[in-house]
């Protein structure tokens, strides 16, 4: 549960938070994507409440409602910052950690290694 409690803070995070995440390099809107997806795959439903699984599915649904080579506007550092959309998935973040009882302070935890990272 860890990777899925790290995400979601992620995804409740205002834009600067969510840029300062990761290196530079990296489009911020898909790598929260790709680890959401990640941390997805290692929750089992049997560690949720129902509230819990409504609250997780109302976010991945968003999201999946808003992906595809038809909406790639919406996964850039413009519409990170910007778009209702991006708002819409950081209010369905806080429903999630509301839901869970996490608090919604965020530090920096990945086992993603990015090639050309200068911080070492």
């Amino acid at each position: 549960m860890n990777k899925i409690k790290q995400i979601t803070k992620y995804f409740s995070q205002p834009y600067e938070i969510q840029k300062g995440l990761f290196p530079e390099f990296v489009n911020v809107a898909d790598q929260l994507a790709v680890e959401w997806e990640i941390a997805l795959n290692e929750i089992e439903d049997s560690q949720l409440t129902d509230e819990q699984k409504q609250a997780v599915q109302a976010l991945d649904d968003y999201m999946l409602s808003i992906s595809g080579p038809t909406n790639l506007v919406y996964w850039n550092d413009n519409a990170l910052q910007h778009s209702d959309e991006w708002n819409e998935m950081r209010r369905l973040a806080k429903i999630i950690l509301n839901t869970m009882g996490w608090e919604d302070e965020c530090t920096y935890e990945t086992g993603v290694i990015y090639i050309g990272n200068q911080n070492q």
